[in-house]
């Protein structure tokens, strides 16, 4: 099969500001599905490249849009790290929509949502708030979804979170950052990798993934304290299982994690959230956990293992 460079696109925003939502997209010939990923925090789409180019050698295709604040998007709006003014992860959601829509008018194929960290829990509101809008005959038809270096918090520990949140916001100004609110986050995520080589050694075991990480300009950077104020609501209103109960039940799921991954808490966030989706009527969710794989395990030293667990899954769908 013939494998085709990364391309990159954009599509303006549907509301109309400056800037354009950037997407990239791996298509080999005649493909017979398509796996659409939602990055993570301070990333961005273009990291995926090797995990696509393999997918295309499965006869997948794959895009992956570049967030409002992150990556080539960001750079177009001139607001690296900073999502929007307001209503930020409303806005990603339906920028989402919007490119999923685009992408479908022209490559009618079944859809797999792959959500990683940040993009997880996007990927899981999505399911929620489009729910019906997918259950058109001519929308985009969701064969699976699958949750990489996931979690999961109550609504009420989410709210803790956005007071401090919204301080921070009131005290730094909404589009600056917070040396608290990362110290809270990103800085307590190295901890467990002492002693260190770089203050990114929690990605990955990898050492040229996490140097490549550190060189990225897009990767890494501080979001301001709007963002955090919008992603924390978007995870109060995404975690209630009322909200869970909205995903179609006969979805099928696939979580997958480190077991040193410092998000999932060691891989027991991950477990927590594969329980409160059952519990919320999902009747399919399967899980991997990988160990000492960290959080990026589709960039860890064992990651062909992960490419074929997840082939293997996709492959096993209906």
């Amino acid at each position: 099969m013939t494998l085709v460079n990364t391309q990159t696109k954009n599509i303006p925003f549907s509301s109309g500001e400056p800037g354009n939502f950037y997407y990239h997209q791996w298509i080999p010939e005649n493909p017979k599905a398509w796996l659409h990923i939602m990055h993570g925090m301070s990333e961005h789409g273009a990291r995926y490249g090797e995990f696509a180019k393999f997918l295309n050698s499965k006869g997948i295709m794959v895009t992956a849009g570049d967030h409002r604040g992150h990556g080539i998007t960001g750079q177009s709006m001139r607001s690296s790290y900073h999502i929007a003014d307001n209503n930020g992860w409303e806005q990603m959601l339906d920028d989402q929509w919007e490119l999923i829509k685009h992408i479908h008018s022209n490559h009618q194929l079944p859809l797999i949502l792959l959500g990683h960290s940040m993009g997880s829990f996007l990927a899981m509101h999505f399911c929620q708030k489009y729910n019906s809008a997918l259950s058109n005959q001519n929308a985009p038809q969701i064969s699976g979804l699958i949750l990489s270096g996931s979690n999961y918090g109550s609504p009420s520990t989410w709210r803790a979170a956005l007071i401090i949140a919204q301080f921070e916001c009131w005290r730094k100004g909404f589009d600056h950052s917070s040396a608290l609110l990362e110290k809270m986050s990103f800085g307590a995520f190295n901890k467990a990798f002492k002693p260190a080589r770089t203050e990114s050694d929690w990605i990955s075991r990898d050492h040229e993934v996490v140097d490549n990480y550190i060189n990225d300009p897009h990767c890494g950077g501080p979001l301001t304290t709007q963002s955090w104020c919008d992603f924390l609501t978007g995870m109060i209103e995404l975690t209630s299982l009322t909200a869970l109960t909205k995903i179609n039940s006969k979805l099928p799921t696939l979580l997958f994690s480190g077991q040193m991954d410092p998000v999932s808490n060691a891989g027991k966030g991950v477990t927590k959230l594969r329980n409160i989706l059952t519990k919320s009527g999902m009747e399919n969710v399967a899980m991997h956990l990988y160990p000492g794989a960290r959080h990026e395990a589709l960039n860890e030293i064992n990651r062909l293992d992960v490419y074929q667990d997840i082939i293997k899954w996709v492959e096993g769908l209906n």
